[in-house]
Protein backbone atom coordinates (compact mmCIF):
# COMPACT_ATOMS: atom_id res chain seq x y z
CA UNK A 1 0.00 0.00 0.00
CA UNK A 2 2.73 2.32 0.91
CA UNK A 3 4.77 1.03 -2.25
CA UNK A 4 1.76 2.16 -4.44
CA UNK A 5 1.10 5.74 -2.73
CA UNK A 6 5.00 6.37 -2.98
CA UNK A 7 4.55 5.68 -6.83
CA UNK A 8 1.64 7.63 -7.65
CA UNK A 9 2.88 10.52 -5.39
CA UNK A 10 6.26 10.50 -7.43
CA UNK A 11 4.70 10.15 -11.01
CA UNK A 12 2.99 13.59 -10.40
CA UNK A 13 5.90 15.09 -9.11
CA UNK A 14 7.97 14.53 -12.33
CA UNK A 15 5.69 17.27 -13.75
CA UNK A 16 7.12 19.85 -11.96
CA UNK A 17 10.72 21.36 -13.01
CA UNK A 18 14.17 20.55 -11.37
CA UNK A 19 14.67 23.30 -9.05
CA UNK A 20 18.59 22.74 -10.03
CA UNK A 21 18.31 23.28 -13.29
CA UNK A 22 19.28 26.92 -15.11
CA UNK A 23 15.90 28.61 -16.29
CA UNK A 24 15.80 29.18 -19.85
CA UNK A 25 15.49 32.75 -21.25
CA UNK A 26 12.98 34.13 -23.04
CA UNK A 27 13.83 35.20 -26.43
CA UNK A 28 14.12 39.25 -26.62
CA UNK A 29 11.96 40.53 -29.17
CA UNK A 30 13.40 43.84 -29.74
CA UNK A 31 16.42 45.01 -27.84
CA UNK A 32 15.55 48.73 -27.98
CA UNK A 33 14.77 49.68 -24.54
CA UNK A 34 11.02 50.01 -23.53
CA UNK A 35 11.45 53.24 -21.78
CA UNK A 36 8.31 55.84 -22.56
CA UNK A 37 8.26 59.72 -22.11
CA UNK A 38 6.22 61.21 -20.55
CA UNK A 39 4.70 63.87 -23.02
CA UNK A 40 6.72 62.47 -25.65
CA UNK A 41 9.84 64.54 -24.81
CA UNK A 42 13.15 62.73 -24.56
CA UNK A 43 14.15 61.56 -20.73
CA UNK A 44 17.26 62.49 -19.31
CA UNK A 45 18.70 59.20 -16.65
CA UNK A 46 22.19 59.97 -16.75
CA UNK A 47 25.39 62.34 -17.53
CA UNK A 48 28.99 61.02 -17.49
CA UNK A 49 31.75 63.74 -17.31
CA UNK A 50 34.85 62.03 -17.11
CA UNK A 51 36.55 62.47 -20.73
CA UNK A 52 34.54 62.70 -22.77
CA UNK A 53 31.17 63.73 -21.99
CA UNK A 54 28.36 61.70 -22.92
CA UNK A 55 24.61 61.65 -21.63
CA UNK A 56 22.02 58.26 -21.38
CA UNK A 57 18.40 59.42 -22.92
CA UNK A 58 15.59 57.20 -22.86
CA UNK A 59 18.23 53.88 -22.21
CA UNK A 60 20.66 54.87 -24.81
CA UNK A 61 24.52 56.72 -24.54
CA UNK A 62 24.61 59.86 -26.51
CA UNK A 63 27.58 62.17 -27.17
CA UNK A 64 27.16 65.79 -27.99
CA UNK A 65 26.74 66.24 -31.82
CA UNK A 66 24.47 63.29 -31.87
CA UNK A 67 20.89 62.99 -33.13
CA UNK A 68 18.35 61.94 -30.60
CA UNK A 69 15.02 62.19 -33.08
CA UNK A 70 14.64 65.13 -34.43
CA UNK A 71 16.92 67.11 -31.99
CA UNK A 72 21.03 67.20 -31.57
CA UNK A 73 22.73 67.18 -28.51
CA UNK A 74 24.39 70.40 -28.68
CA UNK A 75 25.57 70.70 -24.44
CA UNK A 76 26.30 68.25 -21.79
CA UNK A 77 26.48 70.03 -18.71
CA UNK A 78 27.16 68.76 -14.79
CA UNK A 79 23.04 68.69 -14.53
CA UNK A 80 21.46 68.95 -17.97
CA UNK A 81 21.92 68.49 -21.50
CA UNK A 82 20.79 71.21 -24.15
CA UNK A 83 19.20 69.61 -27.18
CA UNK A 84 18.85 71.55 -30.39
CA UNK A 85 16.06 71.05 -32.61
CA UNK A 86 13.65 72.69 -35.92
CA UNK A 87 12.90 75.93 -34.16
CA UNK A 88 13.32 74.49 -30.44
CA UNK A 89 15.55 74.25 -27.95
CA UNK A 90 15.26 71.69 -24.90
CA UNK A 91 16.68 71.77 -21.73
CA UNK A 92 16.69 68.04 -20.01
CA UNK A 93 17.57 68.34 -16.21
CA UNK A 94 19.15 65.37 -14.04
CA UNK A 95 16.98 67.19 -11.35
CA UNK A 96 13.79 68.80 -12.90
CA UNK A 97 12.99 70.66 -9.34
CA UNK A 98 16.28 71.84 -8.92
CA UNK A 99 17.71 75.24 -9.48
CA UNK A 100 19.91 75.35 -12.11
CA UNK A 101 22.02 79.02 -10.95
CA UNK A 102 24.95 76.44 -9.94
CA UNK A 103 25.14 74.50 -13.11
CA UNK A 104 28.23 75.18 -15.61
Amino acid sequence: MVNTLLFALLSTVSAVQDPTRPLTPAPLADTAPAVVALGGQPRLQAIFSGGRPSAIVDGRLYFQGDAIGPFTLARIERQRIVLQGPGETLELALFPLSDHSGSQ
